[in-house]
């Protein structure tokens, strides 16, 4: 039976949270890896020409304490975005996977069923997320075609420059910025 056909679910113990969540991380990755991405913590990154994009699984507990739910967010990112990309490492103004297909909910509570869950959550990534990626893998796409969801707060801004780019400096910065971005992340 898949994940999402079955009417009930048993909870986790509390420390069984930190297996689990790495569990459904893992299978996530193992799964997207013929795709292109590349686990880097709890993010899957995947270089598309000038862009990155990245799916963010968010199990972080809060003040309270571990959390038992895990969140999926998405961004499309400049590679020349070396605040969110080196610094804060945070897709600022991406979105969640329930705004690509609002039958999803973008929270779930990770329960004994988490392989199952994992598995369920790659299909929907595979069917949903890559094919919204798949429509902007350079700056070209992203200006051209004008992208409404998943984009990052400087995205615009990075493709305009790099469309604009003529002038010796602003190439200089921007190689630096990309190199700088490939070293961090191995890709």
């Amino acid at each position: 039976m898949n994940w999402e056909d079955l009417k009930f679910y048993k909870p986790l113990q509390k420390e069984e949270l930190n297996d689990a969540k790495k569990s459904i991380e893992n299978i996530i990755a193992e799964r997207l890896t013929p795709f292109g991405f590349r686990k880097f913590g709890k993010k899957l990154i995947r270089k598309s020409d000038d862009l990155v994009h990245i799916i963010h699984l968010d199990s972080r507990g809060s003040w309270q304490g571990a959390s038992n739910s895990l969140k999926t967010e998405i961004a499309i990112v400049s590679i020349y975005d070396t605040d969110i990309l080196l610094e804060n490492f945070e897709p600022i103004s991406g979105c969640y996977i329930q705004n690509l297909e609002p039958k999803l909910r973008n929270y779930y509570q990770i329960t004994k069923e988490f392989n199952d869950f994992a598995e369920f959550l790659s299909k929907k990534i595979i069917e949903i997320v890559l094919p919204h990626f798949d429509k902007y893998l350079n700056s070209k796409d992203v200006l051209n075609k004008g992208i409404q969801i998943g984009a990052s707060k400087n995205l615009k801004l990075f493709c305009e420059l790099t469309k604009n780019s003529n002038e010796k400096v602003v190439d200089e910065t921007l190689k630096t910025k990309k190199d700088a971005v490939l070293k961090k992340l191995k890709i």
